[in-house]
């Protein structure tokens, strides 16, 4: 069955806004239409949660700081609301208060990487994705259970912490990663295989990828 439509069509629409207004003006108008509608999304979260809302912006897939970048024609912005501040701050205290403790020195490398770059654990920027790691070359061992004071290791059980309690509002994840490289692939068959005999540097980067894993949190937006 079809349907007759009495009026112009949104796309009509669209373009004979878009013919009426300059660039600058369109930009202006998405802007504040944007503004409005995350005006809308913060009142229903405090409806809902009772608290201030936190949210990353979205312009046109990236992470960005205001809507300033927006595209007027083709543009798409998004509000990204989660607990991931909350939950870094509750699993950064959860590392320090169940790290061994001999020299100290363990439970002051816990670090704090905000897509790739450190950054200070209780005032993180929006990311993408946050992972936690320690430094420290026996975190390792301590994560397999070396420590009498950790028998069950510290990373593994706080992410597990941290899942079952910000799991609604944000993932978390364990595992182990390098601080100094982001994971080098390896060879899917036998021609990857052979080409990778001519690659003296990558075969080097797997190996150094690989020796130097420590355990890891990560934390990123639902």
């Amino acid at each position: 069955m079809a349907f007759a439509r009495s009026g112009p069509s949104g796309e009509a629409i669209r373009v004979a806004i878009a013919e009426a207004l300059s660039p600058d003006r369109r930009r202006l108008v998405v802007t504040a239409a944007a503004r409005e509608a995350m005006k809308r999304a913060e009142d229903a979260y405090r409806t809902e949660y009772g608290r201030e809302p936190k949210h990353d912006t979205i312009v046109d897939g990236r992470v960005a700081a205001s809507l300033d970048g927006l595209n007027a024609d083709q543009g798409v912005v998004a509000f990204r609301f989660g607990q991931a501040g909350e939950a870094l701050a509750w699993i950064y205290a959860q590392l320090v208060t169940h790290s061994p403790v001999l020299s100290g020195r363990y439970s002051e490398s816990h670090i704090l990487l905000a897509d790739g770059l450190q950054v200070d654990p209780l005032k993180p920027p929006p990311a993408d994705r946050y992972v936690f790691m320690n430094v420290q070359p026996y975190s390792r061992p301590i994560e397999k259970g070396l420590s009498k004071q950790a028998p069950s290791g510290v990373y593994e059980a706080a992410a597990a912490m941290a899942d079952r309690r910000f799991g609604n509002s944000v993932r978390v994840g364990f595992g182990y990663e390098s601080p100094l490289l982001s994971y080098v692939s390896g060879a899917a068959n036998r021609a990857e295989r052979k080409a990778m005999r001519e690659q003296p540097a990558r075969r080097s980067a797997m190996r150094l990828e690989r020796e130097t894993r420590v355990p890891a949190i990560t934390v990123t937006l639902t």
